[in-house]
């Protein structure tokens, strides 16, 4: 594990590129929700969803949870670009949590809410896998 690094390698121009990707998504997310929610919040959704079912059917359950789950995972993409936008203000930005070093900034472009450069996300990818141990002396 390196800390080698203590400010990003970003040049000024990646910077306003990458904030106004992540704002861009911000807005596209936000506008999903509400798509999705209305003016609801999500739990007034899921009431107003389960009223609609009144009469007791189960046909319309899968639909409800593919319903909610797709709201859950439009919220948690909307959190993870937020909580970007935040470290893009800080100097550690665009450095691997694990690691310490620059993420390269073609991984940044194309997601900029990564923390990880690509060696530590596929290591912590491979030890997240079922059945994989690892091993210490």
């Amino acid at each position: 594990m390196s800390t080698s690094n203590t400010a990003t390698t970003l040049t000024p121009g990646q910077h306003a590129l990458l904030e106004s990707a992540l704002l861009q998504r911000q807005q596209a997310l936000e506008q999903e929700l509400q798509a999705q929610l209305g003016s609801q919040g999500r739990v007034e959704h899921a009431r107003e969803q389960l009223l609609q079912d009144g009469d007791g059917e189960q046909a319309h359950a899968a639909d409800r949870e593919v319903d909610l789950a797709r709201s859950d995972q439009t919220l948690e993409a909307l959190r993870q670009v937020n909580e970007a936008l935040q470290r893009l203000r800080q100097a550690d930005f665009g450095l691997c949590i694990a690691c310490g070093e620059a993420i390269a900034f073609d991984r940044l472009r194309h997601s900029p809410e990564v923390l990880r450069c690509l060696d530590c996300q596929a290591a912590q990818e491979k030890a997240s896998q079922p059945g994989h141990t690892t091993h210490s002396l």
